[in-house]
Order: structure tokens, then sequence, then C-alpha cells
């Protein structure tokens, strides 16, 4: 028995709407592909794109390292394109990467902060014609994500032993008193201390005049 065409056009349909949902647009960002421990406290972070603006390719890339991070010690990127670092972010420009090639583009870095926050790394992405994309926008799911990743104990640099003691409370205290505290609770001290001895102290009466008995023997 044959199906009505209806039946057949409307399940084609679904599997193009398929496709659609599934295709291309979830792959156009650039993306956060790796990150590398090294075993010395720093991360290889390793970012990629097979994109460009439309059809133009792509010239340039800006990548932001989040607060707490240090500056880039190491990049790597295709062949053809420099590198050049600030504080706060690693700049690539070269010659136009076509859309559809892929390109890895990478840093290390030593990344601070706590386990489980996300880091963020906000991404400029410029092309030969003048467009650009900004992945920026802090959500996964947004339309513009920048690359992120979960900070694990792997990658995040150990804090120094120096950090760590002068921060870690006295032993037994459970946490150290600052120095205005200190001096509050002495004056306290004083002030209780003065009241005490005020208060134990005998009072003394006022002198009064003797008062005189009359002997009963004498008539």
């Amino acid at each position: 028995m044959k199906r009505p065409v209806g039946r057949v056009v409307a399940a084609l349909a679904a599997a193009a709407a398929v496709l659609l949902l599934t295709g291309s647009p979830a792959t156009a960002h650039v993306l956060l592909a790796k990150a590398q421990p090294n075993g010395d406290g720093s991360t290889t972070l390793t970012f990629t794109f097979d994109h460009g603006c439309g059809e133009s390719p792509t010239t340039e890339l800006i990548v932001s390292l989040p607060a707490g991070a240090t500056p880039a010690s190491r990049t790597e990127q295709p062949a053809g394109w420099t590198a050049s670092t600030a504080p706060s972010r690693v700049t690539w420009a070269g010659p136009g990467l076509k859309a559809g090639a892929e390109a890895a583009f990478s840093l290390t870095t030593r990344l601070t902060g706590t386990i489980g926050q996300p880091l963020r790394f906000p991404t400029v992405q410029r092309c030969a014609n003048g467009a650009a994309y900004e992945w920026t926008d802090p959500q996964t799911g947004d339309e513009h994500p920048a690359p992120s990743l979960i900070a694990t104990g792997a990658i995040l640099a150990p804090i120094p032993t120096a950090t760590r003691a002068a921060t870690a409370p006295a032993p037994g205290t459970g946490g150290a008193a600052t120095l205005p505290q200190a001096l509050g609770a002495l004056a306290l001290f004083v002030v209780a201390a003065a009241t005490a001895t005020a208060l134990a102290r005998p009072r003394r009466h006022p002198a009064s005049s003797p008062t005189h008995t009359r002997d009963s023997s004498v008539l």
C-alpha cells in the first residue's frame, strides 16, 4: 500500500528540521577546546573555530583572560600568524583563514580561583571585510557565548605556601584577632577590673556624736 504524498513530505520536512537544529549553528563559535595542565601550575588552553564572518576569512583573534590569570608565557598559532601578549589578553593576527578551515590557537597561563568556578575568556574574532564577532556573552546558551570552562583542581595554580601561612588562623584560636579588636578587648578588661575593685572596697560611714547612755546605777 502506498503512503499518501502528504505524509512523505511531512516526514522529509521533519528530518530537515532536525538537521538544521543539530547542524552548523551549534559549532559557529570560538570554542575553548582543550585545557591541558602542565604539571608546574600552568595550563595550556587551546581555542578553535572553523568559520569566518560569512564568507570573509578571519584575520585577527583577541582572547581576554579572566581575573587572576597571569600573562601568557607561551603561545602557538597557525603558520604565518603572530601573537602579542598583554597582562590580560592575547592578540593573534595573520593572513586570512577561510571559512570552513579549522584553526587552533594556544596560550599557556596560570589560572587562579576556586574549584567549580566558571572561568570565561571573552573573545573577539575580526575578518577581512571589517566585520567582527564578539564572543562575550556570559552563558553557554546565549547567542554569542564566551569560551569558558569550569575550574578544577588540576588546572588551578597552587596557592603559594607563604600566602597560605599569612591567611591561615593561629592554631587553636579559630582565627586571629586584629589589632583594633585586641585593643578593644584590653580596654574592656581594664574597665571591668576597675569597676570590680570599686565595688569590693568597704564604704566609710560619716562620723557621728558619741551616744551617752544613762547609768542606771546612779540615782
